[in-house]
């Protein structure tokens, strides 16, 4: 006899008390788990800064200069313009450190684009040398196999009344069950405890080799090469969208969006591009004489950097996508006339976008300064009102003031990540002083300020 004690069941009361009681833990846990993975992710940021700031000085030690903010490297007499030697690497500082930041093979492939065809971003159309062995396609090897014949599609309405026996459905829908058997290898797998290996048998009996793919041997040319038409180096379309993984924060918010997915930017277009998170100043890499220059300005070398590397920023955090504009890898400032595209300058720290007219820039705070540069404008060298100062997590949606400046640094994380010359990695709180970060940002402006 059961006991008048026995319980035999939770009350509904009971169930709804237990629910609860996981729910609140489970919001009492989540902040904190979310806490965990950001620290994680900042780390993984910062860890990937120092690789970048290192690679930056790896490269300094070989050539003793900086890398090329945007152009050719070397630089002929200071000239960074793609016709200032047209059979050197074009692009971003970036593609030129790909070497020391373990990406070689991109790199490689980049130059034997600009050895064989020039640097240039048009078009390119070419006849291409003459064939010295034609292509091979690939071959399907499956002598002495058995397969079973193909059995057509069936259609059969009365799938779920049962009935007499059926092959194994493939695609359903619709109310339509469809059954289709492909032709392939028979298999045999024989019972356990026999010697018999398992593997393919022909009709006799007899084990055979599983099909075999001899691959394709593509065609060889001569020294004109193989035919082209489109473009090549780092415009070429499956070139310019190899993702490079130390350049990516993974508490990046712009990405995933329509614009940025994946580690690229310019998704909803035919050819997107690489994506960088981390944006070098203009002024350490650049001699700022004369600032007009701009983004085609020579680059400098340790030396010029009077303030000390310890005092200067090198690199900062930034979205992969900002407000219209993607950090696109492998060009640092995006010309209308090269590769077909029309983006207009893209890394934008320490410099601003081309100006084609006099027209002013107002920066919070300070007077409007009325400028005029094709090449872009160099801040906040020029003018105390030209300082961008960075922003901490601003929204990817909003526009104006609240929005992602892609004139400024900006950063996912409760603080801003930065490298300094010396390849060490800071943060920053907003709370700031904007005249500091003024002069983090200037290599030799005689303030030499220490990062807080």
């Amino acid at each position: 006899m059961r006991s008048r004690w026995a319980r035999q069941g939770f009350t509904l009361i009971e169930l709804l008390v237990v629910i609860a009681i996981i729910a609140i833990l489970i919001g009492l846990l989540l902040p904190a788990v979310q806490k965990v993975r950001e620290a994680a992710n900042q780390m993984t940021c910062r860890n990937n800064m120092k690789q970048v700031a290192l690679a930056i000085h790896a490269f300094h030690g070989v050539n003793k200069t900086f890398p090329t903010y945007n152009g050719v490297y070397p630089a002929p007499k200071g000239n960074t313009l793609q016709s200032a030697n047209t059979h050197s690497v074009y692009g971003s500082w970036i593609v030129h450190i790909l070497p020391y930041l373990e990406q070689g093979q991109l790199y490689d492939t980049i130059l034997a684009d600009v050895v064989q065809y020039s640097n240039t971003g048009s078009l390119v159309t070419s006849a291409g040398g003459n064939i010295l062995t034609p292509a091979v396609p690939a071959v399907l090897d499956y002598t002495g196999l058995t397969f079973r014949a193909a059995i057509p599609a069936t259609y059969n309405n009365w799938t779920a009344a049962g009935g007499g026996p059926q092959q194994v459905p493939q695609v359903s829908g619709n109310g339509y069950t469809i059954y289709v058997t492909q032709d392939m290898p028979q298999p045999k797998t024989p019972d356990p405890g026999t010697n018999i290996p398992a593997g393919y048998y022909n009709a006799a009996g007899v084990l055979v080799s599983p099909p075999v793919i001899t691959p394709a041997i593509p065609a060889v040319y001569d020294a004109g090469g193989p035919p082209v038409n489109g473009y090549l180096s780092v415009w070429k379309p499956d070139t310019r969208k190899q993702k490079i993984p130390p350049l990516l924060c993974p508490s990046d918010p712009s990405a995933p969006s329509a614009n940025a997915n994946s580690g690229l930017v310019y998704t909803n277009t035919a050819n997107p591009w690489s994506a960088t998170n981390y944006l070098a100043n203009w002024n350490i890499l650049s001699n700022d004489t004369p600032t007009s220059a701009g983004y085609t300005a020579a680059p400098q070398n340790f030396n010029r950097v009077t303030d000390g590397l310890s005092n200067t920023i090198l690199l900062a955090e930034g979205y992969s996508w900002c407000g219209t504009y993607g950090r696109t890898a492998l060009l640092a400032w995006h010309k209308s006339s090269d590769g077909g595209v029309s983006y207009g300058g893209v890394h934008n720290f320490g410099l601003t976008f081309a100006l084609s007219s006099t027209q002013q820039i107002s920066v919070t705070g300070g007077s409007p300064v009325p400028i005029t540069n094709t090449n872009g404008v160099a801040n906040p060298i020029l003018s105390p009102n030209l300082n961008f100062f960075f922003q901490i997590r601003p929204s990817t949606t909003a526009t104006g003031i609240n929005g992602c400046d892609p004139l400024s640094a900006q950063s996912p994380h409760s603080t801003l990540n930065v490298a300094m010359g010396d390849g060490s990695v800071r943060s920053f709180s907003g709370t700031m002083d904007p005249n500091t970060w003024a002069y983090l940002m200037l290599p030799r402006d005689g303030n030499g300020a220490s990062p807080e």
